[in-house]
């Protein structure tokens, strides 16, 4: 009975057939968009690196990232692309784009090694801690060695820079920059001068320390002691040194001193 009244309401029977229709319309635009969007024509063909791309392996680039492009181009998972890009050694970030009608474009942010971590690992210019052939940076340039606890990488960095600056003055370079568990510094230069910090101090930090080196190695240099292998900083009234001492008769003698 209630089914013979609704086939008889006019009002009724046309929502029902509008709704129809409409569902009809989207099931068909639907169809007609998945039958466009995986015509062959826009299987993906093309994959264009951009960026910074000079120390990228390209071999294994292709055999360990191009297998991962897959779909079209509307289809391709940029996401998965991307962690595969960034799972390649020297890559730091990557940024896929579609590019119309077939292809990808891959901008590649490269890590800028810094110095060497630990004993096989590179820092870059962020603080981050990468894994890459170490010999590839080798011959490029000379690495400072850095070490420390596991999440102080930035923190290493940022002395190594700040270190580099200040001993730029006496003609020194920080050949090794070490962080103890305990969080005490030490720096071996590359003339062989062992440089202890300590730890940050109130009111004597690591960079007081290194201002007071800057200040005060000249000077014993020249009235003290001219070939020094260690300068203890971690005193907050004076500079413990080691070293071929001057004597007056011009010969020289291994010893060890405090300065005030």
């Amino acid at each position: 009975m209630m089914l013979g009244a609704i086939w008889q309401d006019d009002k009724l029977m046309g929502i029902i057939a509008g709704f129809f229709f409409a569902l009809a319309m989207v099931l068909l635009g639907y169809a007609s968009v998945q039958w466009f969007i995986n015509r062959p024509f826009f299987e993906l063909r093309t994959v264009k690196l951009v960026g910074q791309v000079e120390r990228v392996n390209l071999i294994g680039f292709r055999s360990q990232v191009l297998p991962q492009v897959k779909g079209s181009f509307f289809s391709a998972n940029l996401q998965d692309i991307r962690k595969a890009v960034e799972s390649q050694p020297w890559v730091r970030k990557a940024s896929i784009q579609r590019a119309w009608p077939n292809g990808l474009s891959i901008q590649i942010e490269e890590h800028q090694p810094l110095a060497a971590w630990g004993e096989s690992q590179l820092v870059n210019t962020f603080g981050e801690v990468f894994s890459a052939n170490l010999a590839e940076v080798a011959e490029d340039k000379e690495l400072a060695q850095l070490s420390g606890p596991a999440g102080s990488e930035l923190l290493v960095s940022t002395l190594y820079i700040t270190a580099s600056d200040k001993l730029r003055a006496l003609g020194l370079w920080p050949a090794r920059i070490r962080l103890s568990d305990r969080y005490a510094w030490a720096i071996e230069t590359d003339s062989g001068l062992k440089i202890e910090l300590g730890r940050d101090q109130e009111g004597f930090s690591v960079e007081n320390k290194l201002d007071r080196l800057v200040k005060v190695l000249p000077r014993i240099q020249k009235e003290v002691m001219p070939r020094l292998s260690s300068v203890d900083l971690r005193y907050p009234r004076g500079v413990s040194i080691k070293g071929e001492k001057l004597v007056l008769n011009g010969a020289a003698t291994a010893t060890g001193t405090t300065v005030n």
